[in-house]
């Protein structure tokens, strides 16, 4: 494997914002020589407003465990994974102003989850009752707190005075925890800085296929889950709330008076899920897969399967199949993807065709028709079954709503068409101008025709296609946007916790670019426009975006694409899972490969080449951390090597080959225990020590980085071979 497929995640500390929410004066000053007076100013404010009341969902990436989930969360630290890396340090809080809260029906003896509920609530809910609240940018925006007296929030001491933009009746999402509950659950202003970090990762194999690297904040939680009992995590806000965490030992800060019942705290997504033991976890997931080939299930042919099939291929063309025969060349059709589909035909009469999508189980035949003039020639017909094969002809009609379907591409496509007939008319007028003066060239000016732009072989004297909508057919040759029921025609062909391999059919991926093209078609002739254009169309859908012009296609034209389809709660759970794709059993020349999800269960991959062999592989930037958990209740994780070794064949963020473990401390005393709560300061403080006792003391000591690193579960990775 490629060292490049190897490198897939690189941690970082934290990524503070150039400048973080807030009011910012700027004063300019110019200073004239001789001049009295001599300094000139001038100050204006700047506002920079980010994120505080509500985050929008596009700014979360995914959760972990996955919402409604169950499997085997008990040792792991619930996270958040945020597509905006500086967002949990914008705010001036000094650490990190996101958290992540867990609670279970084992927080508390007298606590219940079901009675934890997210209300909608106001700005003004969040500040104590009868404290007058006012907007820094327009004094006349007013509110009055409604906070009850045994309830603790951010108040006036944070929210007296809002922000630029902000108003007392700003919605909010609440959540009121009962104090005992918050001092067993909350971090220590001293955990805060470790639970969260940013991620490098990347993309390669993943959806959408960027191999740009990106940058996720993670925010991380400081409980674990126990077994059998339902979990609920909370993204939480913690600004201005530093004085009223507990301690590192979970005791009440001295700053919570008496008549506290309740900590009201902002929420900006919460999720459920279970720990359980029932091998529920992303590797069982994908080893238990069931795999094959995209096609209706039926009876697996044997050695005589092929002469049987032979025989009854005589008899159908002599026109006396048996029930057998007909058996038989049903069997094989099913085998080749084919399903039976009921046919309405045009003049009101019913009957029963084969029809394959564009994903076949065995190689397709290569297309030869140049191009269709409509979805009935591109149907093909066995006079010998009486029966239709509608694949071509479906992809034709379903290619020509897509493009009707995209007004604007549809559009321009047409005008860059009518622009074609009008430049063949240009040039028929000059030559018969030519003609006509015999060869004389009396209106330079006017007869001289302007270079017209050619590809580059200078070989297609017309306008290239418009760039837009190039990239529109390049999507289409990778069959973004065709319906679903079109790639799998049968659910019985895909059933859930299955891996299905295909070959795309090339000839399906041709009609269907074709009917993309007709829009705006009146008719098609040998030397007409839409004829000599055409090759050029379907060469851009099947490069998928890997080139711009028609003239670099040549010998790739004949690389197969192909690819699996994958449905399974470890895409539910999962989401991005990378992808490497090889053309040999052993793993070692990867493919181009491109993921796309087609549900929240099901992904299509596919590959430039034939695939032999693949790894699927966990998310870097929904990476997992936790603590192996023991018998008695202990915790503790196997240290990790942060920097490369080569002595001892170590890279870093390895195991150290003797697997030395660390313990992974939890709050209270053996006597007085404090559920599973990680004290994560003294956690830290345990593996700083460890990796000094190693010879690996880092510059700046053990940070969220090298905290996230020691934690990690590792990177669960499943290889197929077909």
């Amino acid at each position: 494997m490629s060292t490049d497929l190897d490198r897939t995640v690189t941690f970082i500390e934290k990524a503070r914002p150039p400048l973080e929410d807030g009011a910012y004066e700027l004063t300019a000053t110019q200073t004239v020589p001789n001049q009295n007076p001599g300094s000139f100013s001038t100050t204006s404010t700047f506002i920079v407003q980010g994120e505080r009341f509500s985050i929008a969902p596009s700014e979360i990436d995914s959760v972990f465990p996955p919402d409604l989930a169950s499997g085997e969360f008990e040792g792991v630290l619930p996270l958040v994974v945020l597509n905006r890396a500086t967002l949990p340090w914008e705010r001036g809080t000094g650490g990190p102003w996101l958290a992540v809260l867990t609670v279970d029906d084992d927080s508390a003896s007298s606590f219940r989850l079901i009675e934890l509920i997210v209300k909608q609530m106001t700005v003004k809910d969040l500040v104590e009752s009868g404290v007058t609240i006012t907007a820094q940018d327009d004094p006349q925006v007013s509110g009055t707190g409604t906070l009850p007296a045994n309830r603790l929030s951010y108040g006036e001491r944070l929210l007296k005075v809002l922000e630029y933009g902000q108003t007392p009746d700003d919605p909010c999402a609440v959540v009121d925890i009962p104090l005992e509950l918050f001092n067993q659950i909350a971090p220590a202003e001293a955990d805060l800085p470790y639970l969260a970090h940013v991620r490098e990762v990347d993309v390669i194999g993943s959806r959408g296929g960027d191999p740009t690297p990106e940058l996720h904040a993670v925010v991380i939680g400081n409980r674990l889950p126990k077994v059998d009992t339902p979990a609920r995590s909370f993204l939480v806000s913690l600004e201005g709330m530093l004085d009223y965490l507990p301690g590192s030992d979970g005791r009440q800060s001295p700053a919570i008076g008496p008549e506290i019942a309740f900590v009201r705290l902002i929420v900006f997504r919460s999720w459920s899920y279970t720990a359980n033991d029932d091998d529920q976890s992303l590797r069982r997931l994908l080893n238990a897969l069931d795999v094959g080939t995209l096609a209706l299930p039926t009876a697996v042919p044997d050695s005589s399967f092929g002469t049987r099939l032979a025989a009854a291929l005589a008899a159908q063309e002599r026109g006396h199949p048996s029930p057998a025969d007909a058996a038989v060349l049903m069997q094989n059709a099913l085998l080749m993807g084919y399903v039976p589909m009921n046919h309405h035909a045009r003049g009101g009469g019913r009957t029963v065709s084969f029809y394959r999508g564009p994903l076949a189980p065995l190689p397709p035949p290569a297309a030869t028709a140049t191009y269709y003039s409509g979805p009935d020639a591109a149907n093909a017909y066995n006079p010998q079954t009486g029966m239709f094969d509608v694949s071509y002809g479906a992809a034709w009609q379903i290619g020509h709503l897509l493009a009707l379907q995209n007004a604007g591409m549809a559009n321009e496509l047409y005008q860059w068409k009518r622009s074609l007939s009008l430049y063949d008319a240009w040039l028929a007028e000059q030559q018969l101008l030519r003609e006509r003066m015999q060869g004389q060239n009396l209106f330079a000016s006017y007869l001289t025709p302007a270079a017209p732009t050619r590809d580059d072989a200078g070989s297609e004297p017309a306008v290239l296609i418009p760039a837009n909508v190039a990239a529109w057919f390049e999507k289409l040759g990778t069959l973004q946007g065709v319906p679903f029921n079109y790639l799998v025609p049968d659910e019985r062909m895909l059933p859930p916790e299955s891996m299905r391999f295909f070959y795309v059919d090339a000839g399906w991926v041709d009609a269907l670019t074709d009917g993309a093209f007709s829009v705006g078609r009146a008719t098609v002739a040998e030397d007409s426009p839409e004829a000599r254009h055409s090759p050029q169309v379907r060469r851009l859908a099947r490069e998928r975006g890997r080139r711009r012009t028609a003239s670099e296609a040549t010998a790739d034209d004949a690389v197969p694409l192909t690819g699996f389809l994958l449905r399974s709660a470890a895409v539910t759970g999962w989401p991005n899972l990378r992808v490497s794709g090889f053309s040999d059993p052993k793993f070692s020349d990867p493919l181009a490969c491109q993921v796309f999800a087609l549900s929240k269960d099901t992904v299509m991959c596919l590959f430039d080449g034939v695939v032999a062999s693949l790894y699927v592989r966990e998310p870097p930037e929904q990476l997992h951390h936790g603590a192996e958990i023991a018998g008695d209740g202990s915790c503790s994780t196997t240290l990790r090597s942060l920097v490369d070794v080569p002595a001892q064949s170590i890279t870093a963020g390895e195991q150290f080959p003797d697997h030395p473990t660390v313990v992974v401390s939890l709050r209270g005393t053996p006597a007085a225990p404090n559920g599973r709560t990680v004290d994560v300061s003294a956690t830290a403080k345990t593996i700083a020590a460890a990796l000094a006792a190693r010879g690996q003391s880092p510059q700046s000591g053990v940070t969220s980085a090298e905290f996230a690193v020691e934690m990690t579960q590792g990177v669960v990775e499943v290889g197929f071979t077909l």
